[in-house]
């Protein structure tokens, strides 16, 4: 019985230990959608970015009539992302026309156009949130496994979105004429390609792009170029297997997944995990945003960061503080909801 007992535990641990050490050797082993990545590296090539709002990632189609009794699908953002990029796979020039695609709540369903005074381009793809309000009957499809009696009477609440039709998406595209140089955009595309292979794409915002030096140039920009030459370098095998791991066990991350650079004072990398307002949502049925990152800062002219050999140290250490035989480990690596919470970084 003991040798019995004392197998188990050598094979139990021994698997824990495998499931961190088996690292990708080539990208094929770390994103295995070609279709979704034919898409990204066709937008990566024409450094065009994307724009998911932190917001717009909360966003969930649901049926609920409380907390305890409710059904909540999949983020919404990665698969209408993919719908619509899935169109430059056939008409890849329309890419040649604006700097920017972004999803964001709107007024209504539509495809707004925006131009910057610099010339630069957004293509903002706009939905719009409805709820639906009915009263349970004994016939109501219940959104959890509760007693029906236990409702009758209460309102069930569907939570439904309306998006522009991906003919809608072309036909703007079709009325626009080609984008501009602008030089908030004018960087390598190296890193976005890099990117784009591994099913990621890079965490962009406005009010990032528009940051200078005190020489006047664009920090974005800067920070990219920087990246684009790390990604020459051979060093990534715990970068591409934490990839792989958020990919294959993060809901928000089961389709295309983002990477950040963050302003801080600090310079710091590691896995990051969004909490609103502190609190995990899984709470409420709902996932956390998992991505990795690493933080910049700007003091007068040098844009400093951290660059990707330090990511892949940090991410490294990471791998082991997860591996082998520990009953406390620095994240939570089982739940889908919330993959890797709290997180993990390191200070550089």
């Amino acid at each position: 019985m003991r040798i019995l007992l004392l197998t188990g535990l050598i094979f139990y641990f021994g698997s824990c230990i495998s499931n961190y050490t088996r690292l990708p050797n080539t990208v094929a082993q770390v994103y295995a959608n070609k279709d979704i990545q034919q898409s990204l590296l066709l937008v990566a090539n024409n450094k065009v970015l994307v724009h998911i709002p932190d917001a717009t990632t909360r966003e969930f189609e649901k049926n609920e009539i409380d907390l305890k009794c409710r059904q909540v699908s999949k983020p919404l953002w990665s698969e209408k992302l993919a719908t619509y990029l899935n169109e430059f796979k056939k008409r890849p020039e329309l890419l040649a026309r604006f700097h920017v695609i972004e999803i964001k709540r709107g007024d209504k369903s539509e495809i707004v156009v925006q131009k910057d005074l610099d010339g630069a381009v957004t293509l903002s793809i706009q939905f719009v949130k409805f709820e639906n309000h009915e009263k349970i009957t004994a016939f109501t499809k219940m959104p959890c496994s509760g007693s029906v009696a236990e409702y009758i009477g209460r309102d069930l609440i569907k939570t439904e979105y309306d998006f522009p039709s991906s003919e809608k998406f072309l036909s703007t595209l079709y009325n626009m004429p080609e984008k501009k140089v602008a030089a908030r955009f004018d960087f390598s595309s190296d890193f976005l390609s890099y990117l784009a292979e591994r099913g990621a794409i890079f965490k962009f915002s406005h009010d990032m792009s528009f940051e200078k030096t005190a020489q006047g140039k664009y920090v974005m920009a800067e920070l990219l170029n920087k990246l684009a030459v790390d990604v020459k370098q051979p060093f990534h095998q715990h970068m591409n297997y934490w990839f792989k791991q958020i990919n294959s066990e993060s809901t928000q991350a089961h389709i295309i997944q983002l990477f950040a650079a963050i302003q801080d004072k600090e310079l710091k990398a590691g896995v990051r995990v969004d909490l609103k307002n502190g609190i995990s949502q899984k709470t409420f049925g709902e996932a956390d945003l998992t991505y990795l990152f690493i933080t910049y800062n700007v003091e007068n002219e040098l844009v400093n960061s951290v660059n990707l050999q330090q990511l892949e140290k940090c991410l490294q250490s990471f791998s082991e503080a997860m591996s082998g035989i520990k009953f406390r480990k620095p994240a939570a690596a089982g739940d889908k909801q919330s993959y890797l919470r709290p997180g993990y970084s390191c200070n550089i």
